[in-house]
């Protein structure tokens, strides 16, 4: 697998996610189970700017040639992914959301996009410096 090809799938994700929160905040929080009444749909389509901003960083990244910016965009989106599940197991854990179809879609994007950035970052062949 190409860096290129996970910069794609980070900025298809990126953009479907991120435009679900953007139109229709309330069906994604009911989905993930998440209350989505109050200033919760507000919130919701900050999180789906937030994730179409990761949508084009992706997208504008997946041509760079080997450089330290390209270097730094998958440090960035690697810390960014572990974070996420960090967040997302608290909520599970801590604040009583339940584990559902959509938290555990979210578990195993974020995890493989984790796994797969690192992978690149710090695993052999090193095709981020060439």
């Amino acid at each position: 697998m190409k860096l290129k090809t996970v910069f794609t799938i980070t900025y298809i994700a990126a953009f479907l996610f991120g435009l679900g929160f953007i139109i229709l905040p309330s069906l994604c929080l009911s989905l993930m189970g998440l209350n989505s009444i109050g200033q919760a749909p507000l919130l919701a389509r900050g999180w789906g700017v937030f994730i179409l901003g990761v949508f084009f960083l992706a997208f504008f990244s997946k041509d760079l040639t080997a450089s330290k910016g390209r270097k730094a965009i998958s440090l960035s989106l690697f810390a960014l992914y572990i974070l996420l599940v960090i967040y997302k197991l608290s909520l599970n854990l801590f604040y009583g959301i339940s584990l559902n179809w959509m938290f555990a879609l979210l578990y195993i994007l974020h995890a493989g996009l984790f796994i797969l950035y690192g992978y690149f970052l710090f695993g052999a062949p090193r095709e981020i410096d060439q």
